[in-house]
C-alpha cells in the first residue's frame, strides 16, 4: 500500500509471490473384518429376534386366558382366574346356594305370621349383571392389550359382589289383608231423645278403633334381602280412641234450664202456642250450629192446625192466623238465655205484654221477623216441650239440655217507666162497630205505661260470684194514653 512522505508518495516494493507446494496424497490402507452391511444386517437380526421373542412371550402369558376370566378378578372374595364361563356360572350357583338357600322373612301382626322363602321371593343371582362385565375384561384385546390388563389386574385387582335380583311383590297382598284385618275407624257413642220418655236419653257405648302401619316392612324386607340374611319384620296396633264416648255424653247432657208458665190470652191464643211448641219439642241443635224458629215451626197456616187469634205483641186489636205463637217463641228465648246459648236473631213486641217481663219476650213472624239460638258447644243441645191442660188453663213447661258450661245464669233488667199521658185519646169509629153515637163512649184501652229497658245476662261462678256480664238487648215500649171510641152519628132525638 503507498504510503505518504514529505517527498511525496512512496510506492510499496513489489513482493515476489512464493511457489505453491502441493501435498502428494498416499493411498488408502484397507480394513481387514466385515463391512458396515453385514453389522446392519446382524442388528436387524437381533432386533426380530427380540421381538419375536416378546411376541412369543405375551402370546404365551396370554394364550390360556382367551376364553377364561384374567387373573386378579374376585368373586365373593373368590378367584375366577382361568375358569370359563360355563365354570364361573356354576361357581355363581354354588354361592347362590350357600348364601340363598336358607333365606326366609316373616312378618308378624298380632298372632298371625306370615313367612316367605328366597324362593317365594325369587331372590337369586343375575347371572349376566355379575359375570358379563367381568368376562369382557380384557376379551375384546389384542394379547399386547390383554397383557397390560393382565398385568394391571394384578397390581389392582377387581373385587365383586354378586349382582342380586328379587321380587317383594308377593308381600304386598298380605301387607294388604293385614291392614284390613287390623284398621277399623272408631266408632262414637250416640245419644237418641225421646221427649216422651221420663228418662229421654238412650246411650250406644262407643267403639275403639284399630290402625297398623305397614308402610316400613317392604323397606325392611328389601335390606334384609340385600344382606342376604333371614329377618322379621312385627307390626304393632295402635288403638284409634273414639271422639265421642258415652261417659262424655252423659256428663255434658244435663238440664239447662226448665221454664214452666202459664199459656195466656184467648182459646186459639192457647191452642197456637201450644202446637208450636209441639212443633219444638224433640228439637236437637247440633254443636256449632244454629236453630231457626220459623225453620222449626213451619207457616203458620189453617192447613198446619193454626187459627186466628189476636197478636198482642204486634200491637191491640191484631189478629191472624197464628196468633199467640209469640208465647212459644218467648218461651224458647228465655229458655236460650238461661242455657247459655248465643242469640243470633231477636226482635221485641210493639208494647208490654202479659205473657214475659220486659225484655224477655221475642217477637216472630212467617213474614219474616224470627228467633235464631246458636249452641256454641261442643255437645247437642236437646229441647223438651210439654203442655198441661187443668180446669182449661194450659201451662207449658220448655227444657233445655246440654253441656253446662256455667253454674248458674241470671236474667237482671234495668228498666225506666214511661208514664203514660194523663190525657185521654178519642177515636172515631166510624164504621159503628164499637160507639154509633157522637155522645157515647167506649173504652178501647186504658192507660199503660211503657218501659225502656236494658236486658243483661250475668254468669255466675261455682261460688255464685259474678264472672261475666252480657247486654242482651235495649228495648223501648211506647206507654199508651186512656183511648175512647166515639160513634160518628147523631142520636135521633138530639135536635128535639
Amino acid at each position: 500500500m503507498p504510503s505518504f512522505t514529505s517527498a511525496g508518495y512512496r510506492a510499496e516494493p513489489v513482493k515476489t509471490p512464493k511457489p505453491s507446494r502441493q501435498k502428494e496424497k498416499k493411498p488408502r490402507k484397507k480394513r481387514k473384518g466385515p463391512g458396515r452391511a453385514a453389522v446392519v444386517s446382524v442388528c436387524f437380526f437381533l432386533v426380530a429376534l427380540i421381538l419375536s421373542g416378546g411376541i412369543l412371550y405375551l402370546y404365551l402369558t396370554t394364550r390360556n386366558y382367551a376364553t377364561a376370566f384374567l387373573p386378579g378378578i374376585y368373586l365373593s372374595g373368590e378367584s375366577l382366574e382361568g375358569m370359563t364361563y360355563e365354570q364361573a356360572v356354576a361357581k355363581l350357583k354354588t354361592l347362590e346356594t350357600q348364601n340363598l338357600g336358607e333365606f326366609t322373612y316373616t312378618v308378624e301382626c298380632e298372632e298371625d305370621a306370615y313367612s316367605f322363602t328366597g324362593e317365594a321371593l325369587s331372590l337369586a343371582y343375575d347371572t349376566s349383571a355379575t359375570l358379563d362385565e367381568l368376562y369382557l375384561l380384557g376379551r375384546e384385546e389384542n394379547f399386547l392389550k390383554r397383557f397390560l390388563t393382565i398385568r394391571r389386574l394384578r397390581d389392582n385387582p377387581v373385587f365383586a359382589q354378586p349382582v342380586l335380583t328379587y321380587d317383594l311383590s308377593p308381600i304386598e297382598p298380605i301387607l294388604e289383608q293385614i291392614r284390613s284385618e287390623y284398621t277399623g275407624e272408631p266408632v262414637d257413642a250416640t245419644v237418641s231423645f225421646d221427649p216422651s220418655n221420663s228418662a229421654p236419653f238412650v246411650y250406644t257405648d262407643e267403639l275403639q278403633g284399630l290402625h297398623v302401619d305397614v308402610s316400613k316392612v317392604l323397606k325392611e324386607v328389601e335390606a334384609a334381602v340385600k344382606k342376604g340374611t333371614s329377618g322379621k319384620s312385627i307390626v304393632e296396633t295402635e288403638t284409634v280412641p273414639a271422639a265421642v264416648t258415652r261417659m262424655d255424653l252423659e256428663a255434658n247432657l244435663q238440664i239447662l234450664a226448665r221454664i214452666t208458665v202459664p199459656i195466656t190470652g184467648d182459646p186459639g191464643s192457647a191452642d197456637n202456642a201450644e202446637l208450636a211448641l209441639l212443633q219444638l219439642s224433640g228439637r236437637r241443635i247440633p254443636p256449632r250450629a244454629d236453630l231457626s224458629f220459623n225453620e222449626t215451626v213451619g207457616m203458620r197456616t189453617e192447613e198446619s192446625g193454626y187459627v186466628s187469634a189476636p197478636e198482642p205483641a204486634y200491637g191491640l186489636e191484631v189478629s191472624g192466623v197464628g196468633g199467640g205463637i209469640c208465647q212459644a217463641s218467648s218461651l224458647l228465648y228465655q229458655g236460650a238465655l238461661l242455657s247459655g246459648l248465643e242469640i243470633k236473631e231477636r226482635n221485641p213486641a210493639a208494647a208490654l205484654v202479659d205473657f214475659a217481663l220486659p225484655g224477655e219476650e221475642a217477637t216472630v213472624s212467617d213474614q219474616g221477623l224470627d228467633l235464631v239460638v246458636r249452641n256454641p258447644t261442643n255437645y247437642p243441645v236437646f229441647i223438651r216441650c210439654r203442655v198441661y191442660t187443668d180446669n182449661n188453663i194450659k201451662t207449658a213447661c220448655l227444657e233445655l239440655f246440654g253441656q253446662r258450661r256455667w253454674t248458674e245464669i241470671r236474667l237482671r233488667h234495668e228498666t225506666e217507666i214511661l208514664t203514660a199521658p194523663a190525657e185521654p185519646v178519642y177515636l172515631l169509629d166510624k164504621t159503628g162497630s164499637h160507639a154509633q153515637y157522637q155522645d157515647e163512649h167506649v173504652l178501647r184501652n186504658n192507660a199503660m205505661d211503657g218501659a225502656a229497658v236494658t236486658s243483661v245476662r250475668v254468669f255466675l261462678d261455682a261460688a255464685g260470684v259474678e264472672s261475666e256480664t252480657e247486654t242482651l238487648s235495649e228495648d223501648r215500649y211506647e206507654p199508651l194514653p186512656t183511648c175512647y171510641w166515639i160513634g160518628a152519628q147523631l142520636r135521633p132525638d138530639a135536635g128535639t
